[in-house]
């Protein structure tokens, strides 16, 4: 699904004009008979209380029609116009609903369902004064909380706001914007539904990231027509990193995992993970695995992609150590967790790996690869990703919520699946061997990434129907994957 910046917006607006089929008018009568549809089908509005506040402009002639709508429907529908009633020329068709309808002069302390249609997408500054105390009294109004085109106080384009309306759903136009996949904005948009009115879309900023195609594998085969994946991961006392990464690259199919696995580590390794065939180490003082360069290259012989990084440690040898495993590999490359906090001394090194690579960070990651802070990444999330994947020559997956994916082409791609259970330690390494796998069986880098992160978020999902988001562990979501798994 792609998604649109206000400019880009307001371009498929005219140009639905343009073409002679539609009026501005024309466009939000299909918005607000739209909405009030998906409204109506969603809950039961007969003889509900619903009430809808509405701005002085192009918002407010959208609530005008969905309060026609609604009320036709059955609803006992009541208007409140805290800035007055609109007068646009695009509202004007529409201000004979007033006459037919309940208008308040003052907000309801509860209702079944309260509409917001005060600012659209046009509002661009913080709320102040008088905005914020009209903000303020619809969060307090009990009821379902309904955010039209975007929520009130919010940016399309994702700044965070001062104050802004908590919408439990919120009906948009055209296409997502991007206030509903960013940090700073998503949490008050609740669920987004996209009502198409007619107007088409040629230009977009970003894409959403799709569900991955089923693949079916051809009776007459065997495991090295799926790849083979190396892991080089987990320090002593970090062995559940290099498991999780395991268990989740053969669930996704690869046809074998070989894995760098510390004498220390051995037992509790084979034990959880009898599938994978091993590469016995040493372990250092320091806990890292000690790794020759003869069994660096007799392990990478045969192998079709390469996962580095997950629970290794931060010590000089295993920076040492990556930067050597990177210089010779000349397969596809994973970089996660602490293989990226190594190269971030020398983010250069990407810039010598023979094959394509995929870095996986996560927020402190990136901010250590650009020295910055958490912060400032949270803020410049897809800028961020686009600027390394294009300077690098990488696929970038920036994990959070709504993880961006860039690719080197300057694509950026954010993903909708997932939920906060996610938010709990191993999660990143299940999605690091998930993604190993899909590169070891052929997939490109940003395939490979595309499709994991969609299916770590769809697994999430699926395990808390289940189980609470609080319970969520990186394991239901392996469990899970077994039944979606591509």
């Amino acid at each position: 699904m792609k998604i649109l910046s206000r400019a880009q917006i307001r371009t498929a607006e005219e140009g639905a004009v343009k073409s002679g089929i539609f009026s501005l008018s024309d466009l939000m009568y299909n918005a607000g008979t739209g909405a009030a549809k998906l409204i109506s089908e969603k809950y039961n509005i007969f003889c509900k209380k619903v009430v809808i506040v509405c701005g002085n402009g192009n918002n407010g002639g959208d609530g005008l029609v969905i309060a026609n709508s609604l009320s036709n429907m059955g609803a006992d529908v009541s208007l409140l116009f805290p800035y007055g009633i609109p007068q646009t020329e695009t509202v004007k068709p529409f201000l004979k609903h007033i006459e037919e309808l309940n208008v308040l002069d003052k907000m309801p302390s509860e209702c079944d369902f309260l509409i917001d249609a005060v600012f659209g997408i046009g509002l661009n500054r913080q709320l102040s004064g008088t905005g914020v105390s009209i903000i303020e009294s619809m969060n307090f109004c009990a009821g379902v909380k309904i955010a039209i085109d975007v929520p009130s106080g919010i940016d399309c384009e994702g700044s965070a706001p001062s104050k802004a309306f908590h919408a439990d759903w919120t009906i948009t136009f055209i296409a997502l914007k991007p206030c509903f996949v960013l940090p700073q904005t998503c949490d008050y948009c609740g669920e987004v539904s996209v009502v198409d009115i007619g107007a088409k879309v040629e230009e977009y900023s970003y894409l959403t990231v799709s569900e991955p195609p089923k693949r079916k594998r051809p009776k007459n085969t065997h495991k090295g027509n799926y790849g083979s994946a190396l892991i080089l991961a987990g320090s002593y006392g970090m062995c559940g990193a290099q498991i999780l990464a395991s268990k989740a690259a053969l669930v996704c199919g690869v046809g074998l995992v070989k894995a760098f696995v510390c004498d220390k580590n051995y037992s509790a390794f084979c034990a959880s993970v009898p599938e994978a065939v091993t590469v016995p180490v040493s372990t250092s003082l320091s806990g890292a695995p000690d790794i020759y360069d003869k069994q660096i290259h007799s392990a990478l012989t045969g192998t079709t992609a390469l996962l580095v990084g997950p629970g290794l440690g931060r010590t000089d040898e295993v920076a040492s150590l990556i930067k050597k495993i990177l210089e010779v590999a000349q397969v596809p490359v994973v970089i996660d967790a602490d293989g990226i906090n190594c190269i971030s001394g020398d983010i250069n090194i990407l810039r010598k790996i023979k094959a394509p690579v995929i870095i996986t960070p996560h927020p402190a990651e990136m901010a250590r690869l650009f020295r910055t802070t958490i912060s400032d990444i949270e803020s410049n999330r897809a800028d961020y990703a686009k600027h390394i994947a294009s300077k690098y020559s990488c696929v970038v997956v920036l994990k959070g919520a709504n993880t961006v994916i860039a690719s080197p082409d300057g694509r950026v791609f954010f993903n909708t699946t997932g939920n906060p259970g996610l938010a709990t330690g191993g999660s990143g390494d299940v999605l690091a061997g998930m993604t190993v796998s899909y590169l070891a069986q052929g997939e490109s880098a940003l395939n490979a990434a595309l499709m994991s992160v969609w299916l770590h978020g769809k697994a999430a999902d699926n395990a808390v129907k289940k189980i609470s988001v609080s319970a969520l562990s990186p394991q239901d979501v392996i469990t899970e994957l077994k039944f979606i798994a591509v």
